[in-house]
């Protein structure tokens, strides 16, 4: 039986992050995974959707680019190009983050994990085809951390089995698909990204959106976004519930009811496939009986202010904790909990602090990324706000780069004049909101931001644009 201080379950952002963090603070570390080093994010997530949007976007850049004299002739898209140089990103990501383990000191076992008791993990092990091996190796150690993660919910409705109704892995691992046709269920932060680039791919895309698209940030982004998606082509059904999927003609039809204009309807859509991106479950089939920890309403684990679960010594970081269900949330997640075992096992008290402010971040064209809470939000916890809105009609940079729509805006407190909240909808917005991020997280007033110089020409000059609204039309004081 091998002992460490420390056995983590999962080698995503949150195990892997815990992993680094607990190396650097002196402790003996074990990563268990049973897929591929890097988890969701780097082999099925993050990185292989991004690098197909990376794709797209200069796929729809080159078609617009006579616009700046530049004429690519006869355009031709190679979508299996695509997929090799996505390939390649990811194996070569994951051999690096795997090489960063080892050399850290972290030892790694390949293997399906399960908690026996506190202290104790069995880690059946695979051969190189993936079959079991029947194999079993004890780990001993004196904490475990659950990073598991989530995988795609599959929505229970009729047909929803059949060839050709996948989930994002089916379209992010391997060979990828490349439906001529395709529908996608949901209007989250998966669901539009896939819109955005299969749409600019050639595919023709609908969307059914429960509500709104990305409800839970401010109305007006998934306002904006719904119509640039709707000028790129895409057909989208709001207020729509899927109702069953069918086999016919030799591809599918999706049945679904649209109240529309408040009167509902039953619609059909003819697809070649359909993808699932309405949600993700937590993955907890990895607790021996009598050793499972207190999950909440929605399956995920339970876990107090220092990331510990309701069993002493069994700790949970990422997607598996329910939080937010962000990579670098997952990290930053990680590392607290890491801290936290740190100070459990060797003693000395606990300075670590959970990161307060995370930003989300959606990679269409243009970007979308937020931080803090928006204006809406504010008055629902009866906090004083301001807001003030910046447009990028007026902005050099945005315009001479042919940005259609966007906007930044920044919620202020009204007493305090701390800036509490920022939306940014505009190209590269997921590079500058770690500016927000630390704003918010400081306290920064408005006085201190219009003493900030922003360089000409940037997008960043809209923020000066978004302080003056809130002083002059949003009532800040």
């Amino acid at each position: 039986m091998e002992k460490f201080d420390l056995v983590i379950i999962g080698s995503g952002p949150g195990g892997a992050g815990a992993a680094f963090k607990a190396r650097a603070l002196g402790l003996t570390v074990c990563v268990v995974e049973k897929r591929d080093v890097g988890g969701t994010c780097l082999n099925r997530g993050c990185i292989p959707t991004k690098t197909l949007l990376h794709g797209a976007n200069l796929l729809r850049e080159t078609h617009e680019g006579e616009r700046y004299g530049v004429n690519a002739g006869d355009l031709r898209f190679d979508f299996a190009k695509l997929i090799e140089w996505k390939n390649t990103v990811v194996s070569s990501l994951r051999q690096n983050q795997s090489t960063a383990l080892t050399k850290a000191g972290v030892t790694m076992v390949n293997g399906t994990a399960r908690v026996e008791s506190p202290g104790k993990v069995s880690v059946h092990a695979f051969k190189e085809n993936g079959a079991a091996e029947g194999g079993e190796t004890v780990l001993e150690a004196a904490a475990i951390l659950i990073a598991s993660g989530t995988t795609p919910a599959l929505l229970p409705i009729p047909g929803h089995d059949l060839p050709g109704v996948y989930t994002s892995d089916h379209f992010l691992e391997g060979d990828g698909l490349f439906p001529k046709r395709l529908t996608i269920i949901g209007g989250g932060v998966i669901a539009v990204e896939f819109a955005a680039a299969y749409s600019s791919f050639g595919s023709e895309v609908t969307l059914l959106v429960r509500s709104s698209l990305l409800s839970v940030m401010d109305r007006e982004i998934g306002q904006t976004l719904a119509l640039q998606l709707k000028k790129r082509g895409v057909v989208m059904y709001t207020k729509a519930r899927p109702e069953c999927i069918e086999a016919k003609d030799g591809a599918l039809a999706l049945t679904l009811t649209t109240e529309g204009s408040g009167e509902a309807k039953s619609v059909t859509v003819p697809a070649d496939a359909v993808l699932m991106a309405s949600g993700r479950t937590p993955d907890t089939n990895l607790f021996a009986p009598g050793c499972t920890p207190e999950f909440t309403a929605k399956g995920f684990i339970k876990s107090d202010d220092n990331m510990m679960s309701s069993i002493p010594g069994i700790y949970v970081a990422g997607d598996i904790s329910g939080g937010v269900q962000l990579a670098h949330a997952a990290t930053a997640e990680g590392e607290y909990a890491a801290a936290c075992i740190a100070a459990a096992v060797k003693g000395g008290g606990n300075k670590a602090s959970h990161a307060q402010v995370i930003p989300s971040c959606v990679y269409t064209t243009p970007e979308i990324a937020c931080a803090g809470i928006t204006a809406a939000e504010a008055a629902e916890k009866g906090i004083p706000a301001a807001a003030g809105k910046g447009v990028f009609g007026a902005n050099g940079k945005a315009f001479l780069e042919n940005q259609e729509r966007g906007f930044i805006k920044l919620v202020f407190h009204a007493e305090s004049r701390a800036l509490i909240g920022a939306q940014f909808f505009c190209n590269r917005a997921t590079d500058i909101i770690p500016w927000a991020v630390q704003c918010v997280g400081d306290g920064t007033t408005a006085e201190q931001i219009e003493r900030t110089v922003f360089p000409h020409p940037s997008i960043c000059e809209t923020i000066a644009a978004a302080v003056s609204d809130a002083v002059s039309r949003g009532g800040l004081k």
